[in-house]
Order: C-alpha cells, then structure tokens, then sequence
C-alpha cells in the first residue's frame, strides 16, 4: 500500500466547537467517555445491520465487543470497537466537518451556556470533538470492514489534522487519548487512566449498552475471578457493563432512576424524560416497547434531517433499524425509544415494514399508549404537561390535521391559549365553562396572543361574556379545517361569516339600517371592488370602525401570511368589508355622500378603512406607499 499523508483544515465550525470544548466547558467533563462508548456502540450496531445482508463483513470476528485500555505510565487512554470502521473519505467526513443543518444555532447556544450545559454535545450529534476537554492529542485508527487497508486520523485539536493510510487488515476503530495532565489546583480534578474511574463511569453512563464493554482484569484486581474471562487474544478482562436490556425487565423491577438513564443513553443527554411507556404486548404479535416522551426539545428537533420518528426496531435484542419511519406517525416525531419484536425476519427491509401487518398492529398500540400517557399527564401531573405541551404542543395538534383516526383524541389532550386567563385549557375545560346562550366553541387565529387580544373581531365578543381560544400556533389554521366541532359544539372562527352574536332585535335593527344606508354601501363596494366582494354592517364591533372577515370556507389572512413565508402565492380572494354603524366615521362619510355620492373624499375614506382593518389584523397593506399619503392628507386637512 502506498502510504498518502495529508494535512487538512477543519471546518470553521469545527475549529470554533474544538475551542469551546477545550477553553471554555470545565463541568461534566467526563462525558467523553459516554460519547465514545456510544459512538463505538453505533458502529457495532451499523455493522450487524450490515451483515444482515453481507455476512462475509462479519469475517472471523464474530464477537462484537468494546475494549477499554488505560496505560497510566504514559498518560494514555484507548477505546476500541470492532464495528462498521470507516474509510478515509468517511473519517475526513465525520471528523473533520459538521454538516448538519443547525450547526451555527448550535454554536451559539454553547457558547451563551458555557460550563453549565455541556449536555448539548452529546445531543447534537457532536460527541467525537468531547475528547478535546480531556486529551491534548488525539489519534484515530480505523479500518472499514470490506475494505483493505485502513486510515489513521491526528488532531491535537489546533485547527487542523493529519490524515494518513495504513497497513492492516482488522476491522473496526481504535481511538488514542494522550490525556491533559492534572491540575494539581483542582480538587476535583480526575485521572481517567485510573481504572476504577473508568469503571464507575461505564456503570453511571453505559450499563444499558448491549454490547460488552472490557478492560483487561490485570487492572482490576479486587474483581472477583468468576466475573473474569478470556478474551479471543488470550488476555483475561472484565466485563464493565451489565449488558441486559432494560426493555426486556419487568417494569416492577425498574425504579424511575434506571428509566431515566435509560433515557440519557438514547438521547446523549443529561435531561430527564417527562413520562414513559413501558409494555410487552403478546397474542398474534409479540413485541416489547419502551417510549419515552422528552421534557425538554432538543436543540435539532426542527433540523430537516431529523424530522422522522426516531424508535429503533430490534428483532428478538437484535438491532435491525434506527429511525424506523413506520412504528409512529410524523406527528409524534419526538418520541424516543424502541420496539423488540419476537415475530418480524431478521432481514426486514423499510419496504417490507411498509406492507406488513404486524408493523401496522403494532403501530397503532404504539399511538394509543402515547395519547394514554398524554392523558395521564394532563390530568395527574399538569404543571409537567403544561411544560411539555409549551414544548411539543404545535406539534402534537398535527395529529389532528395529519391522522383522522387519532384526530379526537388527539384534541382531548391539546392545550389552547384563552381570553379566560393566561392559563392554557383544553376543550373538555372550555365547553365547561360555556354561558347560556353560547352555541359555539369561539375562536381566533393570529401571530401572536398579543396580536389576537386586540384584534377588533373580540370587541362585542368581549361584551357578552363569552370565552375565545386564541390560536396562535402556526398548524391551528389546519386545526379549524379538520376539526369542526367537539363533544356536539362547533368550532367557530370569529374572522370567517357571520358572526351571530347579535339579539333578534339587534339584527332587526341592522338589517333597517342596511336598507337605509345601501346606496352608501354600494358606492364603497364600487370604489373597493377589486379587493372586496361586498360591504355591510357589523354586530361584532363596539369600537373600531371597520374590520375585514372571509367566507366560512375561505382561506384566512393567517393561512395566507403561512404559504407566503413558505414562498406560495395564495389564491386571489375578495374578503368582506364589515363598518361599525354606530361610529363616528360612520357618519362622517355618510354626510359626504348625502352631499356627493361621487366625493373624492369618500372614495380616500373608503380604502383608509380598508387599510386599517388590514393592519388590526396583521396583514400586509397593498399599497402602503398610498395609504401613507392617504393618513398625512387625512392630518393636514384636520389641521386646517
């Protein structure tokens, strides 16, 4: 083999993160063995995945392993695994770039955290770069497994690394820590080449890894001899870890600290899980799931590589998929955790799981004990699942557009923002504290509840007392769509139709003075009538002049703003223009058509109460250059 060595550059990213690990993060620090161990596990994982369909990758070394190998006289720590390896393109990949989408938020949420939240390494997917907190050189060998020849990558962390080929023929990845020497100024300072440390540390952080993870016994003395054994190189070593699968014991037999760190090792995190689900269905299909729902969103919950439902599938403790696509619905996306079947083929393929029915049972088991322990939460423990709801309730109420199956349950758990307070409330809560006289569940959508609170559509809301949802989360448009009524109340969109909060008497009223007032009516609808289809009085305003509301099946001005951000052009629509009979403007243009019904006057007040019923309610002018001439014409003849 001919032997290439070349220098490279790191990302800039890379270099930034690589000097915030060594420079500034000083707490948790001994998360980097975590992070290795883990990596070492995915590579263990990756391979048996692989050699479902390629047993020759396996070769001769058919126990998968993790090695841990301190050499205190040197300084020294070694992790190696004999998983997937990588080759040279994937090493300068892996190690020397982070493309990922996010990278940049990620950096600078890190450096705003400092010390106090080395947790988001591990979270983003960066836990490789952790070994700079410790080393001060660090050297990676690996050779891919089906491939000859193997790479050997050198950073000291600098801003730059070497790369190189070698000889060999083994398979998997071997990782050499030249560590930093102890501050002798530290109290707390620890030597991970000590190996009762490294020891406490796979129990703390890696017991669940199914894999064993070794060190040689020669370093463990006090170990008693009936937890030794020998190793196929003929070195006796101790196991670290306890290896059994969380998911396959009792839940009687688990406390809430072995769940939650169960959790940590799926997520590389340092957070707790706000609830879990914890099953073994048996019967036409034998599975064991465990879920767990987050407490908090992690930094890349909206990076579009990671917008998938990310439970992995085992067949009897078999890993056979991550990420599996089919086990939940997208709209419960920030689900973790895992399935082990007892019925599905080793070799099962994402084509196979798409068009197997036990996938589907299994899948739709999965859905209601999500939702069960939703329901859970909301009624035991409802300050943690207000929490969780501000974190994952957008994406929750999906299920409600996305999953018509689901979508009523899925609206019994859901939080709303309200006019009765600032405390969130679900339907069951609102349909509760209805008035007499209230026929529908009232709602309005908008940007912000700041927004929605002084939209004037709420003015003669607010005067009879009634309660409205405010829907101020981008998939609530959808919401109105899908879900038209709950527990026999419809829901009603105060911007769409009519508003029907109007006396008999008071329609009565309105209806004269339409007839009276019509041909002031028809003037303004002549002068607007490229933007609106029709002008009529209002029974919904007390104070405002004039706002503008949309057929009951038009798409609402919220929905527009949405596909515009997401660069659609809506479709043309002429709203309604609604004018408050009993306010002063009323009359002051009522005198200008009595004295000329083709006042230009007239016509300026016309659009200035369309612009400003756009405004009130967040929408872009059509012409704002005008509307502004319009108000300083409007200033200046006040003045005079």
């Amino acid at each position: 083999m001919t032997k290439t060595t070349e220098t490279h550059a790191f990302q800039a990213e890379v270099t930034e993160l690589l000097d915030l690990m060594i420079h500034s993060l000083y707490s948790h620090r001994e998360i980097f063995l975590r992070e290795l161990i883990s990596n070492a596990s995915d590579a263990l994982d990756k391979l048996r995945i692989e050699a479902l369909q390629d047993q020759d990758l396996l070769g001769v070394d058919r126990r998968l392993c993790i090695r841990i190998e301190p050499e205190p006289a040197k300084g020294r720590l070694r992790i190696l695994d004999n998983g997937i390896g990588m080759s040279r393109d994937e090493l300068v990949e892996n190690l020397g770039t982070i493309a990922r989408s996010g990278t940049r938020g990620f950096l600078e949420k890190m450096k705003e955290a400092g010390g106090e939240r080395a947790e988001l390494i591990g979270q983003f997917g960066v836990g490789f770069y952790s070994c700079f907190m410790v080393a001060s050189k660090v050297t990676v060998e690996s050779w891919r497994a089906g491939q000859e020849g193997g790479t050997r990558w050198i950073s000291e962390g600098a801003g730059e690394y070497t790369i190189e080929d070698i000889e060999g023929d083994a398979r998997g990845t071997s990782i050499t820590l030249e560590l930093k020497p102890l501050d002798p100024d530290d109290p707390e300072a620890q030597s991970f080449t000590d190996p009762q440390l490294l020891q406490a540390l796979v129990r703390k952080y890696s017991d669940f890894v199914e894999y064993p993870i070794e060190m040689a016994a020669a370093h463990l003395p006090d170990v008693d001899d009936a937890e030794k054994h020998e190793s196929e190189e003929g070195v006796e070593v101790v196991r670290l870890n306890a290896m059994k699968p969380l998911w396959s014991r009792a839940r009687g037999e688990i406390v809430d600290a072995e769940y939650q760190e169960f959790y940590r090792h799926l997520t590389h995190g340092f957070g707790d899980a706000a609830a879990w689900v914890h099953f073994k269905a048996e019967g036409a299909t034998e599975y064991t799931a465990l879920l767990f729902l987050p407490q908090e969103r992690p930094l890349d919950f909206f990076d579009p590589n990671r917008d998938k439902p990310r439970i992995s599938l085992y067949v009897k403790r078999v890993l056979v998929m991550h990420d599996c696509e089919d086990l939940l619905p997208v709209w419960l996306r920030f689900v973790r955790g895992l399935v082990d079947s007892q019925d599905l083929p080793l070799n099962v393929s994402r084509e196979i799981l798409q068009h197997n029915r036990a996938v589907s049972r299994i899948r739709e088991r999965l859905v209601k004990k999500v939702l069960d322990a939703l329901g859970s939460m909301l009624s035991d423990r409802r300050e943690d699942y207000v929490a969780f709801w501000r974190a994952f309730g957008p994406i929750v109420k999906e299920g409600i557009v996305m999953d018509a199956e689901h979508s009523d349950d899925v609206a019994k758990v859901s939080l709303f923002e309200s006019s009765a307070g600032d405390e969130l409330t679900t339907l069951e809560e609102y349909v509760g504290r209805m008035p007499a006289g209230q026929e529908h569940i009232l709602c309005l959508a908008g940007t912000s509840r700041r927004a929605v609170e002084s939209s004037p559509h709420l003015e003669a809301v607010r005067e009879r007392g009634f309660e409205v949802l405010y829907l101020v989360d981008p998939v609530d448009e959808w919401v109105l769509e899908r879900l038209p009524e709950f527990d026999g109340k419809q829901l009603k969109s105060l911007d769409r139709g009519e508003a029907g909060l109007e006396t008999a008497e008071r329609k009565q009223v309105l209806e004269q003075q339409e007839r009276e007032q019509r041909d002031l009516l028809e003037a303004l609808e002549r002068e607007l009538q490229d933007d609106v289809q029709k002008v009529r009085f209002s029974s919904r305003l007390k104070d405002s002049p004039a706002v503008l509301v949309d057929d009951e099946s038009a798409m609402g001005p919220y929905m527009e703003r949405l596909m515009r951000q997401s660069g659609h052009e809506p479709p043309p629509r002429k709203r309604i223009l609604e004018l408050n009979p009993d306010h002063p403007v009323l009359a002051r243009m009522k005198a200008l058509h009595d004295a000329d019904p083709a006042s230009a006057r007239l016509k300026d007040f016309a659009h200035l109460l369309e612009g400003q019923a756009l405004l009130a309610e967040g929408s872009p002018l059509k012409d704002p250059v005008r509307f502004g001439k319009l108000v300083s014409d409007l200033m200046v003849a006040a003045g005079g």
